[in-house]
């Protein structure tokens, strides 16, 4: 029996040598995109996606809180895969947040224009 353990651990101590030593192989770059909340947003509401504390953005914030849950919040802005229903609702929240992204700016974007 520790005989079987040996040769196990001498095993797995050479396999991971040979891993050490292909360490100079360089792997292709991974882009990770998340493609909710990103729609085709204009000036106003790309400049204050969440995470964003400037004071300009206090009332947009505000809005998203109005608007949407925080689990819907949660699917926009963070780890939409962390929820169980982000399979079949974060398409439909992303597209929800787009119009009202859309809608905001056209109601906000002379202001925001004038304090830039």
């Amino acid at each position: 029996m520790k005989t079987r353990l040996l040769i196990t651990a001498i095993a797995l101590s050479m396999f991971g040598v040979a891993q050490a030593a292909d360490e100079t192989k360089v792997y292709p770059q991974v882009n990770v995109a998340h493609s909710a909340a990103k729609g085709s947003q204009s000036a106003y509401s790309m400049e204050c996606t969440p995470p964003n504390s400037a004071e300009e953005c206090a009332q947009f914030h505000k809005e998203i809180r109005q608007n949407f849950s925080n689990r819907e919040i949660g699917m926009l802005f963070g780890a939409s895969t962390a929820y169980a229903e982000s399979r079949s609702a974060a398409p439909w929240v992303a597209q929800r947040y787009d119009n009202f992204a859309r809608t905001y700016d056209e109601a906000h974007l002379t202001a925001f224009a004038s304090t830039k």
